[in-house]
């Protein structure tokens, strides 16, 4: 998945914050809300958000109801390039299921399953 999404400049994880960004209906998003999400911590949290906002796909506003919070937007440049994204992880996932095949794709679901299971 990564390798699919060089030519964005992004990763995985960052991809999978933009995609909660765009399609939450929380609105505004606040940093906690992103770590609550998907479990991660805050510091892990701020540094992907920091290399998003450097790369020009978020920005970071004073929420205009506490000015200790900053709310996180989409930027014009995640709006156009979006769809293209979206393909691409498309893309991705049809190349990951043809080559798998149906019954392969569930054997790996169970033991995915499994395995998260027993880390919890």
């Amino acid at each position: 998945m990564n390798e699919g999404l060089k030519k964005y400049d992004l990763t995985k994880t960052q991809r999978d914050i933009l995609g909660y960004l765009h399609f939450t209906d929380k609105n505004p998003v606040i940093q906690k809300d992103i770590e609550e999400h998907f479990h991660i911590s805050n510091p892990t949290v701020t540094g992907i958000l920091n290399r998003l906002e450097q790369k020009g796909f978020i920005e970071r506003k004073q929420s205009l109801k506490d000015k200790r919070v900053r709310t996180i937007v989409l930027t014009k440049k995640e709006q156009d390039l979006h769809e293209d994204i979206e393909n691409q992880i498309c893309l991705m996932e049809s190349k990951f299921e043809n080559a798998l095949g149906i019954e392969k794709q569930k054997q790996l679901l169970e033991i995915l399953k499994e395995l998260a299971q027993n880390l919890e």
